[in-house]
């Protein structure tokens, strides 16, 4: 199985390097020489780190990152749910009432809710495929997730070894998803939408509506109103398991594309630390995922400190086949949380410095493996996204 997904990973590299080589050569963010930064040499005191607007191989010729990005195009699942003609006849009208503009408070309106939820081994190996020998001890997450009032559609499903990880089919009803999950050295998950019909007006009010994640390891209850600003890690027994959620909603359905970030948080070690000269402090590397959860792309880059004692981040995003789509740069800060390293803010500007939207998150530590993960949020800038990016 292992020899099998290699050789995908192989070729999935060289098409995606044949088709680079045939990109527009006038795209204004495309300059000559492919792969030819150096991201162990990114300076914190440079502009965008001294980073050029250059493409690069696919996920930056990163074999674990084009390994999480197979396991990503795996994740595609069709939702049960909307094989009942009725139901998707529903799910239809709300979603063309979502894309009509409007007032994003007007209780008229329906609401769309966008979760991604992860549980297992959250620090497990980004280079792991699912299909490891030593998957160590299985811990049993079966169980549901459902919202008091609402549609809960499935998006995606995250690293489910199918078919002993599944859905449970039929649905049990359109608030509830139940799922069967065992998970090792690693983490399972899913992509949400949950999609709430108007209120009927702020003279009728309804009661608050919750969402419920409920599993042998875990139970925890959310106001759904809550979840775009939810950013938690929940740990569970044994040492380093846990279940971590991330959200956001959106007002209209046109509004400007929005998504999540998901990758490793990694500190530099003693040995390189002692002899960085560029006020590195540890690196980054990751997806760039729509709000579907579905690839767009990847991230790669550094952090540290400059010249002038701040805090600082530098990277570059590229799309599936590695051709430049921005410059990232912002500022982090160092948490007091146990298991919390850091929260970071910033931007990805475009060939010519132009601000072409934002980017937030939270990089976690659990004391298992060396170095981290973080998890966050990007809204393109569209003058409209504040509220994503709170």
């Amino acid at each position: 199985m292992k020899t099998q997904v290699l050789t995908a990973v192989g070729l999935a590299l060289a098409m995606a390097i044949a088709l680079a080589g045939c990109a527009d050569s006038s795209d204004p963010a495309v300059t000559s020489g492919i792969g030819i930064d150096d991201y162990d040499q990114i300076d914190m005191d440079a502009e965008f780190g001294g980073l050029t607007a250059t493409d690069e191989d696919e996920a930056f010729g990163d074999p674990s990152l084009m390994m999480a990005g197979l396991d990503d195009d795996a994740g595609e699942v069709d939702d049960p749910l909307l094989e009942d003609p009725a139901i998707a006849e529903q799910v239809a009208a709300l979603r063309a009432a979502g894309q009509e503009p409007g007032d994003p408070g007007d209780p008229d309106r329906p609401r769309f809710t966008f979760l991604r939820v992860k549980w297992g081994m959250l620090d497990g190996p980004v280079d792991s495929s699912g299909n490891d020998d030593d998957v160590g001890a299985l811990l049993d997450w079966t169980g549901q997730i459902r919202v008091d009032r609402g549609i809960v559609i499935i998006r995606r499903v995250i690293r489910f070894e199918r078919p002993f990880d599944h859905i449970v089919r039929p649905r049990l009803d359109p608030q509830t998803v139940a799922f069967v999950s065992h998970t090792g050295r690693h983490f399972d998950g899913l992509v949400l939408e949950i999609i709430e019909p108007p209120q009927g007006g702020q003279d009728d009010p309804i009661e608050p509506n919750y969402l419920h994640f409920e599993t042998g390891p875990l139970t925890q209850t959310f106001l759904v109103t809550e979840l775009p600003e939810l950013d938690e890690v929940f740990e569970v027994a044994p040492v380093g398991n846990g279940a971590h959620f991330n959200g956001f909603s959106l007002a209209e359905l046109n509004a400007c594309p929005v998504g999540f970030l998901s990758g490793r948080w990694a500190p530099l070690t003693p040995e390189e630390a002692a002899i960085d000269t560029n006020g590195v402090r540890g690196r980054f590397r990751g997806r760039w995922l729509a709000g579907h959860g579905h690839l767009r792309g990847y991230m790669r880059g550094a952090y540290g400190i400059n010249a002038e004692g701040t805090r600082v981040f530098f990277g570059k995003y590229i799309d599936r086949l590695g051709r430049f789509r921005g410059f990232l740069r912002g500022t982090w800060e160092p948490s007091a949380e146990e298991n919390s390293w850091a929260s970071f803010r910033g931007e990805w500007a475009s060939a010519s410095g132009q601000i072409d939207g934002f980017l937030r998150g939270r990089a976690y530590h659990l004391p298992v493996t060396p170095g981290g993960f973080y998890e966050g949020r990007w809204a393109t800038d569209c003058g409209d996204n504040d509220a994503i990016m709170q």
